[in-house]
């Protein structure tokens, strides 16, 4: 067990922040895709938070032991000072991931290329125009280019795709997979989408209710998984898919929850006492789906992680939270597991 992982582990027993390994920064709320379960594509960025303001935060999260910082959003590289606002990280001796919808990333790859250890792309279609219904812009395209751009210029950069699926694209699951190969990319991961919090710049969740599936839509989308199961049996041997079978099993159980057909799957995380969530307004979260716990701007970072992280967690009981039932992209790390490692 690493030291890192050992401090993790007394963050969960005792209920301090001893080390916060990983974070996730929002350089910008804006967005260029228009995507039906997000509206960041409404932000106009005026909060945003400042280079001196971002450089601040990247000496108190390297003071916190954080090893990783993915940025995210929001599109990251919508942001034009996005690679200034890196710098003071890797200044740190922060590795930096990038989550990106890849419409900018041909544009940006040489900047990405040395930047960023690591690339997400969002890859919700395997053709042009289920792309622009999905994500509202015909960019699939561009996102190809982008990551062929980027493979080109720097190939040990890992590059995978996330990808959501919902009423609009749960029957393209294994061509969706075979898209991915062709791509070239390193994996994909897969998740439900998100309706019931107020995450990505939500007031309200009714456009994003529109991607639930119905009841004959979830026995269909379970048979997909089955035959994705059987006919992939490399692409999971291998991790290309991400998911173990059992964990892409829950997907459709997931909406079979939703329609209120069946309990929501079991929730594991560790999310809280590992990490944090830094808004493009300076706002600091727990994880993705929780409230705000204050803001960068009002508080120190490390009282924010000192005393409201803690007094969160106190209160928090993953089994019982009714945000933490429906998340749709929990993480529980151990050990073998880190992503900082």
């Amino acid at each position: 067990m690493t030291n890192t992982s050992m401090l993790v582990t007394l963050n969960q027993w005792t209920n301090r922040t001893f080390v916060l390994p990983v974070a996730i920064f929002f350089p910008t709320h804006r967005c260029n895709s228009r995507c039906v379960s997000c509206y960041w594509w409404k932000a106009n960025g005026e909060d945003e938070l400042t280079l001196n303001e971002i450089a601040h935060l990247a000496a108190s999260l390297a003071a916190a032991g954080t090893r990783l910082v993915l940025f995210s959003g929001g599109e990251p590289l919508l942001r034009p000072d996005v690679f200034e606002a890196a710098a003071p990280f890797l200044s740190s001796g922060i590795t930096l991931h990038l989550h990106t919808s890849g419409v900018l990333l041909e544009r940006c790859a040489t900047d990405v290329a040395r930047t960023f250890s690591r690339v997400i792309v969002s890859l919700d279609a395997c053709d042009e125009q289920q792309y622009r219904d999905i994500r509202g812009v015909g960019a699939l395209r561009s996102l190809e280019r982008g990551v062929a751009r980027l493979r080109t210029l720097r190939p040990d950069v890992g590059v995978s795709a996330r990808s959501t699926l919902h009423r609009l694209n749960f029957r393209q699951l294994p061509a969706i997979i075979e898209h991915a190969r062709a791509m070239s990319l390193d994996s994909i991961s897969f998740l439900p989408a998100d309706t019931n919090s107020g995450a990505f710049g939500r007031s309200r969740t009714s456009d994003a209710a529109s991607l639930l599936l119905s009841r004959e839509e979830i026995a269909e989308f379970a048979d997909v998984v089955e035959q994705t199961i059987a006919e992939r049996t490399e692409d999971f041997a291998s991790g290309f898919v991400a998911e173990s079978p059992d964990k892409l099993r829950r997907l459709p159980q997931y909406y079979a929850a939703a329609a209120g057909l069946a309990p929501f799957p079991t929730v594991a995380c560790n999310a809280p006492y590992m990490s944090v969530v830094v808004e493009a307004n300076g706002d600091v979260r727990p994880c993705f789906f929780h409230t705000s716990l204050g803001s960068i701007r009002r508080s120190s970072l490390a009282d924010i992680i000192s005393r409201e992280l803690p007094a969160f967690r106190e209160m928090l009981s993953v089994d019982r939270n009714p945000v933490c039932q429906r998340c749709v992209c929990s993480m529980r790390t151990t050990w073998r597991s880190a992503p900082w490692s």
